[in-house]
């Protein structure tokens, strides 16, 4: 295939191209490839064409390559000498730089003092979970140094109002899971996960209201284990008793335990 000129300008500089007639000419050429269809009898011009075609882009990568090198030679001679004075500066704006993060971080410390002082005085509506709720409460902009003491007061009351409603809302639902819902908002701040809680709590407790071993393996899809035999304790009345269950039942265990005010302890 001789129809790619191009390779005439190797080792011409490519500054000095015509490129609008090198495109012309190099589309002729790579047009009289179109609908070429190789076989096994015309392996080697196949062989041929790809040959020509590695030869026409090396000539115009080299050429590329070259002139870039060329362009970037002064900058080249230069950079070290401008990373030099970049890295004089860098030395000196670091050390500045940790003196005033260190300044912002005692402020920001100081600042968060003033946040807990004010949120405890508030948060007296939330009552036992208020310490449990603040770092879900806690917003940084509230330690900001641009956040004058007026509005993180305001942010503050926000939070508190509204984990307050959610809680009036849980205590109005008159679930006998109460603790364990609440227990549940204070660690999700999510009304979402304590309606789910409450379903689970609920189907638990359904299942716990099954007549027979029998019935309640049923209805969780498992084999009926021994019948749970107790023995009297001495602690405070109680009753010790062994249980088999699944790690996912004994949360269930639990959280219905926790919901009817049973003490229990793990031994």
């Amino acid at each position: 295939m001789n129809d790619l000129q191009i390779v005439r300008l190797e080792n011409t500089d490519i500054s000095v191209w015509d490129f609008s007639m090198l495109r012309a000419e190099l589309q002729r050429g790579l047009d009289s490839y179109a609908g070429l269809v190789y076989t096994d009898e015309t392996i080697k011009d196949a062989k041929n064409d790809r040959s020509t075609l590695n030869k026409v882009k090396k000539v115009i990568e080299d050429a590329r390559k070259a002139y870039k090198a060329r362009c970037l030679a002064p900058y080249d001679a230069l950079e070290p000498q401008i990373k030099e004075l970049v890295n004089m500066v860098e030395k000196q704006r670091v050390l500045i730089d940790e003196t005033v993060k260190d300044f912002e971080t005692r402020q920001k410390e100081e600042k968060e003092l003033e946040v807990r002082k004010y949120y405890d005085r508030k948060a007296v509506v939330l009552g036992s979970l208020a310490d449990a709720l603040y770092p879900k409460l806690f917003d940084k902009k509230w330690v900001n140094a641009s956040n004058a003491r007026a509005k993180y007061e305001e942010g503050i009351m926000v939070a508190i109002n509204g984990a307050a409603a959610d809680i009036a809302a849980i205590r109005g639902m008159n679930s006998p899971f109460v603790n364990t819902l609440l227990e549940v908002y204070a660690q999700t701040l999510s009304m979402d996960q304590v309606k789910v809680k409450q379903a689970e709590l609920e189907d638990a407790a359904k299942k716990a209201s099954l007549t027979t071993v029998e019935e309640a393996a049923a209805a969780v899809g498992a084999t009926a284990p021994t019948p749970v035999q107790t023995t009297p304790a001495n602690t405070e009345g109680g009753t010790a008793m062994r249980i088999y269950a699944t790690q996912n039942q004994m949360n269930q265990i639990t959280d219905f335990m926790k919901a009817i005010g049973v003490r229990y302890e793990l031994i």
